[in-house]
């Protein structure tokens, strides 16, 4: 499996972020993009049953699981995070895929959470995404600690964001929805000197 994660669906921001729309001179050096997402889940694993749900969503996922902590693993038919300890995270482009979770997973073993309408994400791209978010985020962005297909959970402007690293320049970021107007703010502000 490759180390550089494939793409979900991605278009053009609209609202706060307008599509096209540049600041400074040149070339954009980071570029703000929505996320479609249909299918948005988190998953617990109960802790005597983290080995058999993890296969389960690795078969399911179409993918190596992610490994650990910390990690994520893009399959044909969706994302897999690890967030933590018994705790994954699902995306995915089929909206029936909390309906298929939860039918694959029996509530002896996991307890599956639809947060599709309660989570937003934006792709931040470009040379300077990480001088972006390391305006607000304390994580060591160096490929050798940080490679794409990982991800972490910081804070940023006071909004609690997961950051999944997809490429060298590349950045999805997932944020509550009733937060993401704040946020927006946030990173276009921040974005703002580079374009």
């Amino acid at each position: 499996m490759s180390d550089a994660p494939s793409e979900l669906h991605v278009e053009p921001t609209s609202g706060e972020l307008t599509p096209g729309e540049t600041v400074g001179a040149g070339d954009p050096a980071v570029t703000l993009c929505e996320l479609k997402l249909a299918a948005v889940l988190e998953i617990g694993a109960w802790p005597n049953r983290l080995e058999a749900v993890t296969e389960t969503l690795a078969t399911l996922c179409q993918a190596d699981p992610p490994g650990r902590p910390g990690r994520f693993s893009q399959g044909d038919a969706a994302l897999l995070g690890w967030l933590a300890f018994g705790r994954f995270l699902w995306l995915s482009d089929a909206e029936e895929d909390a309906t298929r979770l939860g039918e694959a997973l029996d509530t002896n073993d996991a307890a599956v959470v639809d947060l599709g309408s309660a989570r937003q994400g934006v792709r931040l791209s470009g040379a300077a995404a990480i001088d972006t978010l390391n305006k607000q985020v304390a994580i060591d962005f160096d490929l050798k600690a940080f490679p794409p297909g990982s991800l972490a959970q910081a804070v940023i402007d006071q909004v609690p964001v997961v950051i999944l690293r997809r490429s060298e320049d590349s950045f999805d970021l997932l944020v509550s929805s009733s937060l993401a107007d704040a946020f927006l703010c946030w990173l276009r502000d921040a974005a703002a000197e580079f374009g």
